[in-house]
């Protein structure tokens, strides 16, 4: 099921921040409508603020079937005896067809019983509204085609993180443990490698590198098995910690590689979508590479991106920044 707020701020990025602080969650979580970019004003009058409407997904709530009432079936009355033997019972009246309305406004359930073979239902006459008529615009014999309406497009904005500090006791508990388990993993995998921990650069992550003769089968196709080994090692840290340590796996360079070459990719489809004025769609990516794409394009003037789709299929638009184009 979805819900909506709509936050009010001095511009479109403080509107939609200040919505997602209120909900708790994060860019990728939520839908944005921007319904109102707000006004500057001259020297601070007249300016009215911007608004947004953002629509997020709350899980259903289970409805309960209501309990069927059993209403008392009445006994057949018994024939009556005739008086005298020697005159025969009348015979019934035949009696007409009753008429059972549909439209009875009583709503208690009751059990479902066949209709007789004399039911005639009524007949319910519902009023339609007209049938509302496209308006036509004909040049020379041909319908004219409206020109598309642009939709509103909805910006990412890369939400920062807050950071928890973890104590010095909980991250080396955390550093054995994850150490242990990796090393232990790559003998399963077949893999010679070492694990060492890296210098802390965040008061809540712990950084490990891999490091060996042959790193390809531990990167995987694009990063796959190495995101997969540190959502792993996340979860044995999670399960076994008080204290949330955030875990960073590393091989051969490999994340800052793959860093720059995704800033490179978004910066060349950004310059096509700014040619072409037309969105473009990036193949699917995971949090923290979606993350980059946004940053990297956050200053980048002319265009907006945002993700769509749900996991593991989600994936970052590059669209026009018509707002853009109206200031120019």
């Amino acid at each position: 099921m979805q819900k909506f707020i709509e936050t009010t701020g001095e511009n479109r990025d403080a509107a939609i921040a200040a919505a997602l602080k209120q909900l708790g969650l994060d860019r990728d979580d939520v839908s944005v409508e921007v319904l109102d970019n707000g006004k500057k004003g001259f020297l601070g009058i007249g300016a009215t603020p911007a608004r947004v409407r953002v629509t997020y997904e709350v899980p259903d709530e289970p409805v309960k079937a209501p309990e069927p009432v059993h209403t008392p079936v009445e006994k057949a009355e018994k024939p009556a005896k005739p008086r005298h033997a020697d005159k025969p019972a009348p015979a019934p009246k035949a009696e007409k067809p009753q008429k059972l309305s549909i439209t009875d406004e009583d709503d208690t359930p009751r059990l479902v019983k066949a209709a007789p073979a004399d039911f005639v239902p009524e007949k319910l006459e519902i009023e339609r509204p007209p049938r509302r008529e496209r308006p036509r615009r004909e040049r020379g014999g041909r319908r004219e085609r409206r020109p598309r309406e642009d939709r509103p497009i909805t910006p990412s904005v890369p939400k920062e993180r807050e950071l928890i500090p973890v104590s010095e006791e909980c991250m080396k508990k955390a550093e054995t443990l994850a150490t242990d388990f990796i090393t232990g993993l790559l003998e399963k995998m077949g893999v010679e490698g070492q694990v060492k921990t890296l210098p802390q650069v965040e008061c809540d992550q712990l950084r490990l590198e891999i490091s060996g003769p042959d790193m390809g089968p531990i990167i995987g196709r694009r990063g796959d098995t190495l995101d997969a080994i540190q959502y792993l090692g996340s979860l044995v840290l999670n399960n076994a910690l008080d204290e949330h340590v955030r875990l960073s796996v590393n091989t051969e360079n490999y994340r800052e590689k793959r860093a720059e070459s995704l800033e490179r990719l978004a910066r060349k489809m950004a310059m096509k979508v700014v040619k072409s004025h037309r969105s473009m769609t990036l193949e699917p990516m995971n949090p923290y590479e979606r993350r980059i794409i946004h940053a990297a394009l956050q200053d980048f003037n002319g265009v907006t991106t945002y993700s769509t789709g749900t996991e593991p299929g989600r994936r970052v638009v590059i669209a026009p920044d018509n707002s853009y184009r109206t200031r120019s």
